[in-house]
């Protein structure tokens, strides 16, 4: 049976974080084979005091380290460097997991399967289940990294890995504010294949003030830069999947351009579509883009 470690980034989240503790010493993995890394991303709460009095009444080995504030993906390399377990399993302070993921999931880690994943729910800030949410988890296996290029539908929450594909991976990248995520997991996909447990194993929290949703335009654009630099970086496979790669890239432009219109950025939204059809041209797009450029006072007219 495979030592695991469980790394848990957290800000500010004491509430939430000892639900998502508690759901890891819930799990029916043999304790002695888990570790708890909570690595506290400088909070200015009531953290460390939480973390602490859970862990001195828990059979769960629960180490607390705290960082000075530098994201998420400092966060959980900080936790990835002191994990001694030889696979990772990643957990946001928010989320919880039902009690067999772990069971589940880290006997499907084996030959060329380096990263395992699972289906999820959804609940709000409150805890109140969502229903029909807008992302949905495709389940495949083997070589997902045109499906994972094609629509980002792994949840870090999800995720089991081998210490190994990490090590040969590389860690997050700390430059990126948000979608560090996906970043990582295209570069896992590319070298590794993959498994899932189709099972809602997680329960993931959508919480309005994440930064994603603050800041829609900076989640999009840094999507985009990845999404760009993975086919700069690897032609062969931009090469072996022109069509699908230019129709992603296009209707992520597209899909970016609705949301700069609903916000009234109207010239943003004009750069977007016109990079749109250039990349892969869209009747939709076209269309779109001559309302875009109609003059507001020409509209009231009509």
């Amino acid at each position: 049976m495979r030592s695991v470690s469980v790394v848990i980034p957290t800000y500010n989240c004491a509430e939430r974080l000892l639900r998502a503790l508690q759901s890891v010493e819930a799990q029916t993995y043999q304790a002695e084979r888990l570790e708890c890394l909570v690595i506290d991303d400088g909070s200015t709460d009531d953290t460390a005091a939480r973390v602490r009095a859970f862990a001195a009444d828990s059979r769960l080995g629960v180490r607390y380290v705290r960082q000075a504030n530098a994201g998420p993906a400092a966060a959980r390399n900080h936790g990835l460097r002191l994990a001694r377990g030889d696979a990772i399993a990643f957990l946001d302070a928010d989320d919880t997991w039902l009690p067999t993921k772990l069971e589940q999931q880290v006997p499907l880690l084996r030959g060329s399967v380096a990263l395992v994943y699972c289906n999820n729910s959804y609940v709000d800030a409150f805890g109140r289940p969502i229903t029909n949410y807008v992302r949905q988890v495709p389940m495949h296996r083997g070589d997902i990294l045109l499906p994972l290029f094609c629509n980002f539908f792994l949840i870090t929450s999800a995720v089991v890995m081998t210490r190994a594909a990490i090590m040969a991976t590389g860690p997050f990248d700390e430059r990126l504010a948000v979608g560090e995520d996906y970043e990582f997991f295209l570069r896992v996909a590319r070298r590794f294949h993959a498994d899932h447990v189709p099972r809602q194993l997680l329960v993931r929290c959508v919480r309005p003030d994440s930064l994603s949703r603050r800041d829609y335009a900076l989640d999009a654009r840094i999507d985009l830069e990845t999404l760009i630099g993975f086919v700069r970086e690897h032609p062969d496979f931009a090469r072996q999947h022109r069509r699908d790669v230019g129709r992603r890239i296009a209707q992520y432009r597209y899909d970016f351009a609705w949301r700069l219109l609903e916000e009234n950025r109207r010239g943003e939204a004009i750069v977007e579509l016109l990079r749109s059809l250039r990349t892969s041209a869209s009747v939709a797009a076209a269309r779109t883009l001559v309302r875009a450029l109609v003059p507001v006072n020409v509209k009231a007219a009509a």
